[in-house]
């Protein structure tokens, strides 16, 4: 019996991607202005309910960063009528996973349950929407807790190599600072302030009730108008300032970590918002420069030249505004040959655009994976309420492929050249000063901070 021979030196060609659509959806709203979008899914007997209310961190007193967050977590503590304990407890007697967290894209609550269960489930998140006392004992605790997971990060390289990134890249702007404050910051919150954002303000934003799953428009109009119709939720939106000025040359901060093994390195740069008509160029564009293994990025530096196990660019959204970053671990050793590598594919393909191999290989991977991401129901939920927050067309979804197949070689080209901006990309490294200093210094401009930013002299 013959044996099936494969050349592994030849990376297989994309094959057909597999059928998919996204869900069709419905909107609408009840009379007190909440917006309902139902994505009716019924192979199996599960209800996700998203309520998505736009408060995010930009809300945050200036000094007192942490604040939404940490009412986000105070609002499962308590309601006029439920301890924490006995919320928890009515969540899981009837199998609710549930949460409530914010983001840079808004401030969320949700709930997934069997839909013999959702009355009870919707009751309960209700209740904690309009009802919660944020409890004095709880926020101590809560804080504190947030206390101790600031400390521990200044023991993480990757987590202070993220946050230094986007210090630098916003350094007057709340985006600079993480969503859950700071060491310095989370003092300075107040619950008298929590308290009064959540009677004021919470309710006077405008907020969306997504139901994903096993249930029908009329099934959830029915629910929010039993539920929810004395909320209130006006039409008010969080301002963002889309007023941000990058740096031209600035030096590359190395944040000094005593000991460490391996150096964090961080690489980042402002794009267009998310809705910018040239997203998908530059989606297509970030996939072949580092967004997956067979990317330009990861064949240099780890196939190549084995500086690291895996370098990944990835492009992250916020309201008004995008940044492009590229992350790696790399051997100390070759810190400073690893930046001048990244460099050099930034202007290789700004200068020589890309193959139609590569073109193909990554548009075949993105349209690959695209289903995958939408393969639960929250997954659903959490890409409606993206549509909402980045005021995305309703069919967005449904014609990603078809957007992809239009993207040529040449666009990759001038995309590169048009936004990403070699001399304004910021870059970050955390290691030890010891082992990394001088070879960086024989090719950059170095700025040597502590783990909390301050400068720091000569060793």
């Amino acid at each position: 019996m013959s044996k099936r021979t494969i050349d592994r030196t030849q990376i297989p060609q994309p094959g057909e991607p597999r059928p998919f659509n996204f869900p069709e959806f419905t909107k609408g709203e009840i009379a007190n202005g909440l917006k309902i979008i139902t994505a009716p899914k019924s192979n199996l007997p599960l209800v996700n309910v998203l309520l998505y209310i736009n408060a995010s961190p930009l809300d945050d007193q200036h000094g007192a960063e942490g604040e939404m967050n940490l009412l986000s977590q105070l609002l499962l503590e308590g309601t006029k009528t439920f301890t924490g304990t006995q919320i928890a407890d009515g969540f899981e007697r009837i199998g609710a996973q549930y949460n409530a967290h914010v983001a840079w894209n808004g401030f969320f609550l949700e709930i997934n349950v069997l839909k013999e269960h959702l009355v009870s489930a919707f009751s309960l998140l209700s209740d904690v929407v309009q009802n919660a006392i944020l409890p004095d004992k709880e926020f101590d605790r809560l804080r504190d807790e947030t206390m101790v997971d600031r400390l521990q990060v200044l023991d993480i390289a990757g987590r202070l190599a993220n946050e230094h990134l986007f210090r630098q890249l916003f350094p007057d702007h709340r985006y600079g600072l993480p969503v859950e404050g700071t060491e310095e910051s989370l003092p300075n919150i107040r619950l008298r302030n929590l308290r009064r954002f959540y009677l004021d303000h919470l309710p006077s934003r405008s907020a969306s009730l997504i139901f994903t799953g096993d249930i029908t428009p009329e099934e959830a109009f029915a629910l929010s108008k039993n539920d929810f119709s004395e909320w209130a939720p006006k039409i008010i939106r969080t301002e963002v300032s889309d007023d941000f000025f990058p740096s031209v040359n600035p030096p590359v901060i190395l944040v000094h970590k005593p000991g460490a093994a391996q150096t964090e390195v961080r690489v980042g740069q402002f794009l267009p918002e998310r809705k910018h008509p040239d997203f998908y160029k530059i989606k297509l564009m970030n996939e072949i420069l580092g967004g997956y293994f067979l990317s330009r990025l990861n064949q240099n530096l780890r196939e190549k030249n084995g500086f690291t196990y895996g370098i990944h660019s990835n492009l992250i959204y916020r309201p008004s505004i995008g940044v492009f970053t590229i992350s790696a671990a790399i051997q100390n050793e070759f810190a400073a040959p690893a930046l001048r590598e990244i460099f050099n594919e930034v202007e290789r393909l700004q200068a020589d655009g890309v193959t139609e191999d590569e073109l193909q290989n990554a548009r075949g991977y993105l349209t690959g994976v695209f289903p995958n991401a939408f393969e639960t129901i929250d997954q659903i939920s959490e890409a409606l309420a993206n549509i909402i927050t980045f005021d995305l067309p309703d069919n967005y979804y449904r014609t990603f492929r078809d957007k992809l197949k239009e993207i040529t070689a040449e666009d990759i080209r001038q995309t590169a050249r048009g936004y990403l901006m070699p001399d304004e990309m910021q870059v970050v490294l955390v290691g030890d000063r010891e082992k990394i200093q001088k070879q960086l210094e024989e090719k950059f401009d170095v700025m040597v901070v502590d783990v909390k930013g301050n400068p720091i002299g000569e060793a």
